[in-house]
């Protein structure tokens, strides 16, 4: 029988973001730490998009 694994991310404007991971294997766990840095990134690159349209 093969083991269950899932990631959880939970967030958005309104609080800090939480990733939940169950299941064990270490490629769940690199899994969400990707999903993190997409995130932030996306973040970071719609922070920068906005700042640049205010600046012109």
């Amino acid at each position: 029988m093969k083991e269950a694994a899932s990631i959880g991310i939970i967030g958005g404007a309104d609080g800090p973001t939480a990733v939940f991971v169950t299941g064990n294997p270490a490629w769940l766990i690199a899994a969400a730490v990707v999903a993190v840095v997409v995130v932030v990134g996306g973040a970071v690159a719609l922070y920068l998009h906005h700042k640049n349209k205010s600046d012109q």
